[in-house]
């Protein structure tokens, strides 16, 4: 008799695991000042990547016997990134309303001034930048954050899950059954 098993509990210690480590990832470019960088983004990407692939190898390991297919696997990955979502997604509301409370207005400065570099009339700046003003809010930040990460989560996903997955023997899945 086969067992009924949920990805969603298997796959939540990764998710967790994941979601701490974007959190870490996220203290230590907010504390080197890098947050508006733009370079920052692909050392960021490196690091993610690197860290799918391991936890969803460990999952394959641990709860498929060493096998899983691409499609299980990209499923997995991205269970694991909604997971680490939501974790990095207090963060980035505790970081909006808690930890740096200017973050915004430091935030609306900054688009202010590319304005500038890229030549908006100074007439049209007020109504840009009162535009802008009503989505840079916490909550709103935090939704997108939630919705960026786990598109972003897809797409590293469906990369990560090329090196992992790994089709196994059907004459040992029949004995694995049994």
């Amino acid at each position: 008799m086969e067992e009924n098993r949920s990805i969603w509990k298997e796959t939540l210690k990764y998710g967790v695991i994941l979601g701490l480590i974007s959190v870490v990832v996220s203290v230590l470019t907010y504390m080197l000042d890098l947050t508006y960088e733009k370079w920052i983004f692909l050392p960021s990407v490196v690091i993610s990547i690197i860290v799918l692939f391991l936890l969803l190898r460990s999952y394959r390991d641990q709860y498929n016997h060493g096998y899983i297919s691409y499609g299980k696997s990209v499923g997995a990955g991205v269970i694991m990134n909604i997971y680490s979502a939501l974790i990095t997604a207090v963060y980035i509301y505790l970081l909006y309303t808690v930890i740096d409370t200017g973050m915004i207005d430091k935030q609306l400065s900054m688009t202010e001034s590319k304005m500038i570099e890229k030549g908006v009339p100074e007439a049209s700046l007020p109504q840009i930048m009162e535009m802008q003003a009503k989505f840079v809010k916490p909550w709103f930040i935090t939704m997108m954050s939630i919705l960026s990460s786990v598109f972003f989560g897809l797409i590293l996903s469906l990369l990560a899950s090329i090196f992992v997955m790994k089709q196994g023997n059907p004459l040992l899945e029949e004995e694995v059954k049994e």
